[in-house]
């Protein structure tokens, strides 16, 4: 029987690019990568943060990166100014996850915004690793949350025609209809984390005020 949840693990990713995979020679290879990892733990219930963390990943490949992939989170220009001078291996990394995870005590449901990408990566980042999904079971729950999704089901009023760049963090328009903070430029992944955590957060409140 699984265990009861006890936290939501709100998870954001900055990347390299937006292409996980890429097929190179007739094989499939892993192209773009993770470079940063933010996270905010929040109980259950209360939805009281119990931890935050963020963690910088160091690129192997940096000539696969993408131009609009470096405007949206500033690496070229961050990197410069020092902020992966202690960056992790990507095995390294997701370890830190991992204990980060181990050490709430129990499945941590996983939520983010537009959560398949991120989840997307993080699997194959997990495979290079040498961590296989399945070793996650007893400390991440099976289901995935989508603050996006969540958004569209409770705002989008019957009739009314789904404009997915209402729903984005990164031009801010969901802050705008939710009434929150908006995300500070550049993207950062913990940034994108504590976004998805006040998404979620007013959602459940419009919900309870229904």
């Amino acid at each position: 029987m699984p265990q009861k949840v006890r936290s939501f693990l709100f998870l954001d990713i900055e990347t390299t690019g937006n292409e996980p995979l890429r097929l190179v020679n007739g094989s499939l290879s892993a192209w773009h990568e993770i470079i940063e990892i933010g996270g905010v733990v929040a109980r259950q219930g209360d939805l009281s943060p119990l931890q935050m963390f963020n963690i910088k990943v160091h690129p192997e490949h940096l000539e696969h990166g993408d131009e609009d992939a470096w405007k949206i989170n500033g690496y070229p220009r961050r990197a410069a100014a020092g902020e992966w001078d202690r960056a992790l291996s990507l095995k390294e990394a997701i370890g830190t996850l991992l204990r980060f995870i181990q050490e709430d005590g129990g499945p941590v449901l996983l939520v983010g915004h537009n959560f398949f990408f991120d989840w997307t990566f993080i699997v194959i980042a997990l495979a290079l690793a040498g961590i296989q999904e399945a070793e996650l079971a007893s400390y991440v729950h099976y289901t995935k949350l989508d603050t996006r999704s969540m958004a569209v089901g409770t705002l989008l009023k019957p009739g009314e025609l789904y404009d997915p760049g209402d729903y984005s963090i990164r031009n801010n328009k969901i802050a705008k209809l939710l009434g929150i903070p908006p995300e500070p430029y550049p993207h950062q992944a913990l940034g994108g984390a504590k976004q998805s955590y006040f998404i979620f957060k007013k959602l459940l409140e419009l919900k309870g005020g229904q």
